[in-house]
């Protein structure tokens, strides 16, 4: 009697823990991609999912919930944060019933949740599930649309956010104020169908991490992993495509875009590769080619002896004018190597003398042949009747011949013409990616050797270095924009400022002949330069 009571008692051990597993079997069972598993071993506060069409990005967000509420999470702070969760979308989960709405959070997270863990369901009230949870005892999904007021969304703190596809920023901003009180974290999951706004600039341009999936590798030509100095250490990519998705065969994968032609599209749809990167102005710009360090570079200073340019994006109210300084070699070889953004609005404004003070003081005793302005600085003011360029020019000479300070200089409006400049900068940049660094531009061209021209910028440019990367063609919005608009292929004006002061810079021409009117050999042995200025 004893054995028997004995064995019905394991028999029902065995049995309960059959049902458990036939309960959760569809979490169990989750395949679990390199990714995913990348995915779930990040600690940073935002991780940013950027996917294909149908790569999986909803159902391993949806596992990596799952596990944290079991207590299961790799990272151990996250199981901490599971105890509210918002789940942010453009629609509501309108009923339990998975047929009868389109909430893609709610229907992943149901699939991998049993009946028995759901301790209660969304009603027609309230859009919230309560879980059954080992860590805090029940744990909250609370769902949430961009469709709803603002104000309803608020009220209460929340330990993650998972925002599915790119949210309107005063809900991006609202929701994140809710984690900042338990240090929550945030995933963000988009597929760039309708393309990107705030997201492309805020959130991925500031990560300092991107890891890629194989097949993103293999389309893009980029490496796996790419650690981006001066990123954001709280912001993570994950970037995977349709072929990523372990339930899908390659001849489904294939059949699903087999009518796509164009390969923008089927870029953007199989790899989740948005307009702003297809649409980048200077696409062959590479901070980890084109970026160098000043200090190793000139150890000495940048020479004397080659030629010198500054050029400033004036403007008149608000916005900080951009200033850049810029010196070509003999060898056809141009470095942006200083920048300064005066403000000229707010509480740290700064006046026309004052700029002038400064940009005299930044150039040091450097002598400039070239010195350009926005050609809107040549308007007369109307309580003077001189320009800002007219100003510049004479406060420029006061200084010089009253202080000694700052080099004899003219400063005039550069050309707006064309887009010569733009060209030319692209030509520069494309050359360095192949010559691969600087003092290096000699090359075996169709049997003749020849120097080819480049550009280089220094890392005392940080803000050019993101005007250049971040610089795109204009993207609508959204579908309903696009529909009643035509494409827009005009750059965006916000990162346009710094990258005027280097195109303007490009056409002139003192600059562009510059390695054919001045000899290379023995230029410090004459008395005078080819440009008839003093060799220093």
């Amino acid at each position: 009697m004893k054995k028997s009571s004995v064995g019905d008692r394991k028999a029902l051990e065995v049995e309960y823990v059959d049902k458990i597993a036939a309960a959760w079997a569809n979490f169990l069972n989750f395949v679990k991609t390199p990714h995913l598993k990348k995915m779930m071993g990040l600690e940073h506060a935002i991780l940013f999912i950027l996917a294909g069409n149908q790569a999986g990005k909803t159902s391993n967000t949806a596992f990596d919930y799952i596990a944290r509420i079991l207590g299961i999470h790799p990272v151990e702070e996250k199981n901490r944060l599971s105890k509210n969760i918002r789940c942010l979308s453009s629609s509501l989960p309108e009923s339990a019933d998975a047929d009868e709405q389109d909430n893609t959070q709610y229907l992943e997270l149901k699939k991998l949740l049993p009946y028995e863990a759901i301790l209660k369901d969304i009603t027609a009230r309230s859009r919230t599930v309560t879980i059954s949870s080992p860590v805090h005892g029940k744990s909250y999904l609370e769902f949430v649309s961009t469709k709803q007021e603002l104000q309803d969304t608020g009220k209460v703190q929340r330990c993650s956010l998972w925002a599915d596809e790119e949210p309107p920023r005063p809900y991006w901003d609202e929701s994140r104020m809710r984690l900042h009180a338990r240090g929550g974290d945030t995933r963000l999951t988009l597929t760039p169908i309708n393309g990107l706004s705030w997201t492309y600039d805020d959130i991925y341009r500031r990560a300092s991490y991107i890891w890629r999936s194989k097949a993103i590798v293999d389309a893009l030509a980029e490496p796996q992993e790419e650690h981006i100095k001066g990123g954001s250490q709280n912001i993570a990519v994950i970037h995977i495509a349709t072929d990523d998705n372990p339930t899908l065969t390659k001849e489904s994968i294939d059949m699903i875009f087999e009518d796509i032609d164009d390969k923008d599209t089927l870029m953007l749809r199989r790899y989740g590769v948005f307009r702003q990167v297809s649409g980048k102005i200077h696409k062959t710009f590479d901070p980890r080619i084109h970026v160098l360090s000043y200090d190793r570079t000139f150890p000495g200073g940048v020479p004397m002896e080659w030629l010198h340019c500054r050029g400033i994006e004036y403007h008149e109210s608000r916005i900080p004018w951009s200033i850049g300084w810029l010196s070509a070699s003999p060898e056809d070889e141009w470095f942006l190597w200083k920048e300064f953004h005066p403000a000229i609005d707010g509480a740290h404004a700064m006046t026309t003398p004052e700029i002038a003070r400064s940009i005299a003081r930044k150039s040091g005793d450097y002598y400039f042949d070239v010195n350009l302005i926005d050609p809107l600085a040549n308007k007369k003011q109307a309580n003077t009747g001189f320009s800002v360029t007219d100003d510049l020019n004479r406060l420029f000479d006061e200084m010089h011949q009253n202080e000694g300070l700052g080099t004899p200089c003219y400063w005039k409006g550069w050309d707006t013409k064309d887009t010569k400049g733009r060209d030319e900068v692209r030509k520069r940049f494309k050359n360095a990616k192949e010559v691969g660094k600087p003092f290096n531009n000699m090359v075996k061209r169709h049997g003749v050797f020849q120097r080819i021209p480049t550009l280089w910028i220094m890392d005392t440019c940080p803000n050019f270095v993101k005007s250049i990367q971040r610089w795109s063609y204009n993207e609508w919005a959204t579908v309903q924009s696009k529909s009643s608009n035509d494409p827009k292929d005009s750059p965006q004006q916000k990162w346009s400022h710094d990258n005027m002061v280097v195109e303007c810079l490009a056409k002139d021409v003192r600059l562009i002949y510059n390695a054919t009117n001045r000899p290379i050999a023995g230029l410090n042995d004459h008395k005078y330069s080819q440009t008839g200025r003093p060799c220093r």
